[in-house]
């Protein structure tokens, strides 16, 4: 079977990005390419406003897939949520398909947010807080979303198979101590609508826009059914070697920001280090079987995640001390 860049490779990246942003009503020469992966993303310009145009194979993400991205997004632009909307076509349509030869491609549009994305290199505490209120106010909006029956979407245990799956039965004993330990942990864990939900599950530094007043959260294309605790953890990944007197701040800011619209208890926040060891196990998973898709800069990444997370074997740090540890 091809890959995902196979099945993208046919199309004409100039062209198609101007025939299908036209569709938005594109101005004309503001089309311009971004990025080139599973989704090919285009930036551009209608009626004074900058747009993401998304276009992937319908081969990769079928309509149902991308329906159930889209229209979840739609129902948190519509509730409240500071995240990149979604924009009809000029048509009224959430999505459209356009066509490549035999191929058949699928689009859809968001406004941009504008600013930067969060620093990862100087973070400060009032980036944290109104990333922490964008959060909030995404979980709320989600706790109204009832989906049409024929979109589906991946649950935690989905991704917890997939993580099991995909460890080697040669990796080191430490990796599968973890998976063991934390299985159990999980099945413990209630699925209530107060506290599971639909989630983002990868809100990284990446897909949060800082503007100076507020975050606006992006990229929504695989929704999982998780704890909206692993949505909370998440952020903090790329923030798990600052010193504690760096990191407490930014925690208590985003906690705080979060908790300003909507609860989230100390029972929880005491889970956040086993999520933060749930998903390090995913990233484990994730970068071993995509790694071949990527230059040798990615398989340098995956060796330093090897050992980040365990491979070499290397235990997960536990949680411990007075301040909060997640890696």
């Amino acid at each position: 079977m091809n890959s995902w860049s196979d099945r993208n490779s046919s199309l004409d990246r100039e062209r198609s990005g101007r025939e299908i942003a036209a569709l938005w009503d594109a101005g004309p020469g503001s089309v311009q390419l971004v990025n080139d992966r599973i989704n090919i993303v285009y930036r551009f310009e209608a009626g004074g406003r900058g747009m993401f145009l998304k276009v992937c194979a319908a081969a990769n993400r079928s309509m149902v897939e991308q329906r159930a991205a889209a229209e979840y997004l739609q129902h948190l632009a519509s509730n409240g949520a500071d995240v990149c909307a979604p924009v009809l076509s000029r048509d009224g349509n959430l999505i459209e398909e356009y066509r490549w030869g035999d191929d058949v491609f699928l689009a859809w549009v968001t406004d941009e947010a504008v600013g930067r994305a969060i620093s990862l290199e100087s973070p400060f505490v009032a980036e944290f807080s109104a990333w922490g209120i964008a959060l909030g106010k995404m979980h709320r909006a989600t706790e109204s979303y009832r989906p049409s029956p024929e979109l589906t979407y991946l649950t935690w245990n989905d991704l917890w198979q997939q993580t099991h799956a995909g460890m080697d039965p040669e990796d080191s004993e430490p990796v599968w101590d973890e998976y063991e330990h934390l299985t159990p942990w999980l099945a413990s864990l209630l699925e209530t609508p107060d506290v599971y939900g639909l989630t983002h599950t990868d809100i990284r530094t990446e897909n949060a826009m800082w503007d100076g007043e507020r975050v606006r959260i992006i990229d929504f294309d695989e929704p999982v059914y998780h704890w909206y605790a692993s949505d909370v953890m998440r952020p903090f990944l790329e923030f798990a070697q600052l010193p504690a007197d760096e990191f407490d701040p930014l925690f208590d800011a985003f906690l705080a920001g979060y908790r300003e619209v909507r609860e989230f208890s100390d029972r929880w926040v005491d889970e956040i280090p086993r999520f933060a060891r749930m998903k390090n196990l995913g990233f484990y998973w994730w970068t071993s079987v995509n790694s071949s898709n990527e230059g040798d800069w990615y398989v340098e990444w995956l060796e330093g995640i090897r050992v980040r997370f365990g491979a070499q074997g290397l235990r997960l740090e536990q949680p411990s001390g007075d301040h909060l540890e997640i890696v």
